[in-house]
């Protein structure tokens, strides 16, 4: 395949950011968007990736954002036809100090923020 000699947008790299990068980029409707990729797509750091996606986080910007990526990759195969072998399994995490457990109940807080001590 031949590379264009013009686009709007040039991305290096095509790991899982410059995908999303591309993926989000076209999504708004940018039509010229070349990814450059030395091998193949997500064969480098993020194919050593352990795949895990949490979706709570320190702070809630980052829940949110955590929550629209497994939104997304749960999407992307009806979307785009390709399988992408994503499997939302679920996690526990398990408190053994006071302050754990604190930094446990903040981070369900801020996923439902009705949920109360009483409750977990």
């Amino acid at each position: 395949m031949s590379v264009p000699s013009r686009a709007s947008v040039v991305i290096v790299g095509g790991g899982i950011a410059g995908c999303s990068v591309a993926y989000h980029l076209t999504k708004i409707g940018v039509t010229d968007v070349v990814l450059l990729e030395r091998r193949q797509l997500t064969c480098g750091t993020t194919w050593h990736a352990a795949g895990l996606v949490g979706q709570l986080r320190a702070t809630r910007n980052l829940t949110e954002l955590a929550k629209y990526t497994a939104d997304l990759f749960h999407s992307l195969e009806a979307e785009t036809g390709q399988a992408t072998g994503f499997k939302q399994n679920g996690s526990i995490s398990v408190a053994k100090t006071p302050q754990r457990l604190e930094e446990l109940y903040r981070g369900a807080s801020m996923a439902r923020p009705s949920v109360s001590r009483s409750s977990c």
